[in-house]
């Protein structure tokens, strides 16, 4: 994969299960999805980016050619043939017409289903995720302990251009360069850009201000306003981003800490991360730094919302000495651990996160080691088991959509009308959905049954996502 954050075709061919053959184009363009289609225009159906699967049922009346030229249009990234089937071979004139105009074109041999192809890539697509969060937690993470160290605001910035694969600068609010991980000077279409947002007046705002890619965030901090600039590729990964926002909040609190001495805000929520990821040793220095108290036992609580007074939070984690703070909070949901000791706190985690899966609009606090089903069952073997029942919606492209309907129609007590109004769409649209969740799980909403078993594979499956890499996001 190319940088943990996209699939290449050359993914796919490089599966020797899969037995596919590349006739022609770039096997290093990305893969966004598969889509399986025999119809002469299937344009309408397509959002750009796929791999169209095809065995070529009837040939397109108005040919090769233009089917092609339609599919380029549309944004397709390749075309798959399965020959063995209504073709021997693939069609010549669809080669002909694939290489002029530089698609992608694949065989897939007749023992490959379609199926195979799309459940690869959905591997392929779930590993460069993880693969791609896992790197942007390590950069928020040396991000942190680089704003600890003597030259936190060098370091910082040194530590942002190595995260874009470019150049960083923290700018004044006159665009007079106060700091920056190179020598060279920023780009004047950048800090022309720079001056058609400054009026903005938010606290992190983003601008993709020149055609290479150069980005612009916020910084405030007691120094005055700040700007970080970075200039970077083209298509800057979300994760970056998310990296990029934390290095222009530190930037700010930096700018805070000769006056003040204290950690607060993002800092502090780096804290929070760090403890709950389990890296104790680099928390307790960035507390420490911030003269910050860490709670020992601790009790972790995974939340949204606005985090009650009394506790240290960061992204949907929050610390706290006991459950004081939670005590007629409802002001969103939380999952409150059972208390460990603060060596422990990633145990502490994945009990708030089994908490937090009970929690719901008539529940919005629970608490761990109330002798839930989920707690009583062997972790591992609860989690490998939801993972299996759950599986084909991890193969299929609705699969996210498909999980978020499934608990809040069981939070809504299988109430049709409420679940949707609580997911913003048509009953039609729930009840269509519905039906293709019964049809991939091959289980039946209406049975008492079968609704408990997905509520616990979905609670499980839950906790076992938002721990595996020591962070959760908030639901």
């Amino acid at each position: 994969m190319q940088d943990g954050t996209v699939v290449l075709l050359a993914d796919l061919l490089a599966t020797e299960s899969l037995e596919l053959r590349l006739l022609g184009g770039d096997p290093r363009v990305p893969v966004r999805w598969v889509a399986t289609s025999e119809l002469d225009d299937p344009t309408a159906f397509l959002e750009g980016g796929e791999l169209l699967l095809t065995t070529g049922l009837r040939t397109p009346r108005t040919g090769w050619a233009r089917w092609v030229e339609r599919l380029v249009a549309a944004g397709v990234c390749g075309v798959g043939f399965g020959v063995g089937l209504s073709h021997a071979s693939v069609p010549r004139t669809l080669v002909r017409a694939a290489a002029d105009t530089g698609l992608a074109l694949v065989e897939v041999p007749v023992p490959t289903p379609f199926i195979a192809v799309s459940r690869r890539l959905a591997d392929l697509v779930r590993r460069s995720e993880n693969e791609a969060e896992a790197a942007a937690a390590r950069a928020q993470r040396d991000l942190a302990a680089a704003a600890a160290g003597p030259d936190g605001t060098g370091a910082v910035l040194r530590r942002t251009a190595r995260v874009a694969d470019g150049t960083a600068w923290l700018l004044d609010g006159r665009g007079g360069v106060v700091a920056a991980s190179h020598a060279s000077p920023p780009p004047a279409a950048a800090l022309e850009g720079l001056g058609r947002i400054r009026s903005q007046g938010a606290r992190a705002a983003w601008s993709d201000v020149t055609a290479d890619g150069t980005l612009t965030l916020r910084a405030t901090g007691g120094g005055g306003e700040r700007w970080l600039l970075v200039a970077s590729a083209p298509d800057v990964p979300r994760t970056v981003r998310s990296t990029l926002g934390t290095a222009a909040a530190l930037l700010g609190l930096l700018a805070d800490r000769p006056a003040t001495g204290a950690l607060t805000g993002a800092l502090t929520g780096a804290v929070v991360e760090l403890v709950v990821g389990g890296h104790l040793g680099l928390a307790r220095r960035l507390a420490a730094s911030g003269s910050v108290d860490l709670p020992d036992p601790v009790l972790v609580a995974r939340f949204t919302g606005p985090a009650p007074h009394g506790v240290l939070s960061g992204d949907g984690w929050a610390l706290a000495a006991d459950d004081t703070p939670w005590r007629g909070w409802s002001a969103g949901r939380a999952g409150i651990g059972r208390p460990v000791p603060l060596t422990d706190a990633a145990d502490g985690a994945r009990s708030a996160e089994l908490a937090f899966a009970r929690t719901g609009p008539h529940r919005p606090v629970a608490h761990a080691g109330e002798r839930s089903l989920p707690e009583l069952v062997d972790p591992p073997t609860l989690a490998a088991w939801a993972r299996l029942r759950l599986e084909p919606l991890g193969a299929a492209a609705d699969g996210d959509e498909l999980r978020t309907t499934a608990r809040v129609f069981l939070e809504h007590h299988g109430a049709r009308q409420p679940a949707a109004e609580a997911l913003g769409v048509h009953r039609n649209t729930l009840r269509q959905r519905l039906r293709r969740l019964e049809a991939l799980l091959a289980i039946s909403l209406d049975s008492p049954g079968d609704r408990a078993e997905l509520w616990l594979a979905l609670t499980a499956a839950g906790a076992d996502r938002g721990t595996s890499g020591g962070l959760g996001a908030a639901g």
